[in-house]
């Protein structure tokens, strides 16, 4: 054979090889590489959610901490069952130094609830309207939790400026 015809051959041959390397080695070579850059951009993608979830956890840590913080000092506020009695006479106390003459105080049957229970009381008062708010004031004062559930106040028919208020409030105790 003379020179340019094998040197024809011999390109050919190498052609032929790098076309077959390419076929077999190069191009699958490419593909798992784009396989594998598109499978670590959904790992980070699944990464960013978890650090999201991570960082939301953290926060609801915190979020918990602080409710279980709020619980204990409303559990503390909390009077035990038996300390009833000091409550009311608490709430008749507030009711006879703003003037206020109380007309019925009722205990209805306590209410059970998860973590505490809840006494009932029905009052009847009557008084000036301005003293009547002055109680409220200071019923918000205790410290205990209590909470007016309702109120209704109707005006004397005889005497101006006196109101005549129905009271159902709810003193939270300790179960």
């Amino acid at each position: 054979m003379s020179g340019p015809v094998r040197i024809l051959l011999t390109v050919g041959g190498l052609a032929i090889v790098a076309g077959l390397a390419g076929a077999f080695v190069v191009y699958p070579l490419l593909e798992r590489t784009a396989a594998d850059q598109q499978a670590i951009r959904a790992r980070r993608a699944e990464l960013v959610k978890v650090q999201r979830v991570v960082s939301r956890i953290s926060d609801l840590k915190q979020e918990i901490k602080r409710l279980e913080d709020a619980l204990a000092f409303f559990e503390d506020r909390l009077p035990e069952e038996r300390e009833i009695d000091v409550i009311l006479r608490e709430v008749w106390l507030i009711a006879d130094a703003k003037s206020l003459s109380p007309r019925r105080i009722q205990t209805d049957r306590p209410e059970n609830h998860p973590r505490y229970n809840t006494q009932p009381i029905t009052m009847t008062l009557e008084g000036g309207f301005g003293r009547f708010y002055e109680f409220l004031l200071g019923l918000e004062r205790l410290p205990r939790i209590t909470k007016v559930r309702q109120m209704q106040i109707t005006k004397s028919p005889t005497q101006e400026g006196v109101v005549e208020a129905d009271l159902l409030m709810d003193i939270f105790c300790e179960k």
